[in-house]
C-alpha cells in the first residue's frame, strides 16, 4: 500500500514542476489503434532539433507534439518524445535503425542548415520524415504547418478595416523564416491597402546562437524596439507583433512607458498562446494557427510517406529537401487590443476616443 501524500506537499511539488518547466514523460502511454494502420507497431520519435529548452516548451510546440502523439497512438504506434539541441550527437537512448519514422521541429533560421550537416543528422534523415510548424533550411522529407502568409495578409486587413494607416511590424527574430512570411503577408497587404508599413528589428552581428532560445528570453531587444517605435515619425498606430510571445513582451515595454495597448496603441499577434493570453490585458487579438491539428495532420502525411514508398526500418535511402507541404489556413480570433480609429489623433500621436 502506497504512502499517502499530503495536500501542501502536493502543492508544494507541483509548484516546483512548475518553476522548472517540467513536462511530463509520455513515452509510456500505450497505443490503442487499429492493428489494420500502416503505423501499427512501429516505433516513431517526436523530437525538436537545434532548440533551447525554452522554445522546446512554448505551448503552440507543445500543443503541436500533443496533437501528433494523439494521433500516433491512435494509430498503434509507439511514439516517444525527444529532445536534441545539439545537432552534433544523438541521445544516447536514440537508435535510428531501431525508428520508423520522425515527426520534427527545428530551428526556424539559417544557422540550421549548416549545424545539420552532421554524421548524426545523416542518420536521422534516412528515415521517414515530417515537421511540423515549419521546415528550417536544410530540412528534408514533407511539413505541415500554418499559412504564415496569410496570417500576416489577415493581420493587416484587420488593421486597416479598424481605421489604422500607419502601422508597425515588430520582430526581435527576424531571421526566423516563420515569422519572415508573417512579415512578408503583412507588407504585401498593407501596400495594396494603401497603408505604410516601418519595421522595427534586430539581429545579432554574428547571428542567432543554437540551440534558438525563445523570444520571451529577448526582453531588452524588445524594450530597444519599442523605444525606436515610439520616436519614429510618423509614429504607428497599430503594430503586428511575430508572435504571441513578442506580443506579450511589448505590453510590458508599453505599459512601462504609459501605453496603454487598445487605446494609445494597436496590437495584433499570432499563434493563440493560451498561457500568455491569459497574462496581458486588454484580451490579445490574435490567430489560432490549429497548432494540435498541423501535429496530427502531420502523423497522417507520416503514413501517407511509409505506404507510399515503403521506407521501413532501413530501407530508406538519404533523405532529399521538402518534397511536400501541407499548408493549415490560421483563424482569427478577435481582441480589445484592436481599437478603432474613429476619432482624431493628439499631437504625441496618442489615440483618442
Amino acid at each position: 500500500m502506497g504512502i499517502p501524500i499530503s495536500d501542501a506537499t502536493t502543492a508544494k511539488v507541483r509548484r516546483i514542476a512548475g518553476e522548472l518547466r517540467y513536462r511530463p514523460v509520455r513515452s509510456h502511454r500505450r497505443a490503442t489503434g487499429s492493428p489494420n494502420s500502416v503505423l501499427a507497431g512501429r516505433d516513431i520519435v517526436i523530437a525538436s532539433l537545434a532548440l533551447d529548452r525554452s522554445l522546446f516548451s512554448m505551448p503552440v510546440i507543445d500543443a503541436a507534439f500533443h496533437g501528433a502523439e494523439d494521433a500516433l497512438l491512435g494509430a498503434g504506434a509507439r511514439a516517444r518524445v525527444v529532445h536534441i539541441p545539439d545537432l552534433a550527437q544523438l541521445p544516447s537512448e536514440l537508435s535510428p535503425d531501431r525508428l520508423d519514422g520522425l515527426i520534427l521541429t527545428g530551428a526556424m533560421v539559417h544557422q540550421f542548415a549548416l549545424a545539420a550537416d552532421t554524421p548524426a543528422m545523416k542518420q536521422l534523415r534516412k528515415l521517414p520524415s515530417v515537421w511540423v510548424i515549419g521546415d528550417p533550411p536544410g530540412a528534408w522529407g514533407d511539413t505541415v504547418m500554418a499559412d504564415d502568409f496569410a496570417l500576416g495578409t489577415s493581420a493587416a486587413e484587420q488593421l486597416v478595416a479598424a481605421g489604422h494607416r500607419q502601422l508597425a511590424f515588430l520582430n526581435p527574430v527576424p531571421d526566423n523564416l516563420l515569422f519572415a512570411r508573417r512579415e512578408d503577408g503583412f507588407y504585401a497587404a498593407a501596400r495594396r491597402l494603401g497603408a505604410e508599413v516601418q519595421s522595427f528589428c534586430q539581429s545579432p552581428p554574428s547571428g542567432w546562437p543554437l540551440p534558438l532560445q525563445a523570444p520571451t528570453s529577448r526582453f531588452d531587444a524588445v524594450q530597444s524596439l519599442i523605444d525606436q517605435l515610439l520616436e519614429s515619425t510618423p509614429r504607428p498606430t497599430a503594430v503586428f507583433a511575430a508572435a504571441d510571445s513578442v506580443a506579450a513582451l511589448a505590453y510590458c515595454v508599453l505599459g512601462m512607458r504609459g501605453i496603454r495597448v487598445g487605446h494609445d496603441i494597436s496590437v495584433i499577434a499570432g499563434n493563440n498562446t493560451p498561457g500568455l493570453l491569459s497574462i496581458p490585458l486588454p484580451h490579445l487579438a490574435t490567430f489560432d494557427i490549429h497548432a494540435r491539428k498541423i501535429g496530427a495532420l502531420a502523423v497522417r502525411q507520416l503514413a501517407l510517406q511509409i505506404a507510399e514508398h515503403g521506407r521501413m526500418r532501413n530501407g530508406a535511402s538519404e533523405g532529399q529537401q521538402i518534397s511536400c507541404r501541407v499548408v493549415v489556413k490560421p483563424t482569427f480570433i478577435p481582441g480589445e487590443s484592436v481599437c478603432e480609429l474613429t476619432s482624431s489623433k493628439t499631437s504625441n500621436g496618442r489615440v483618442t476616443t
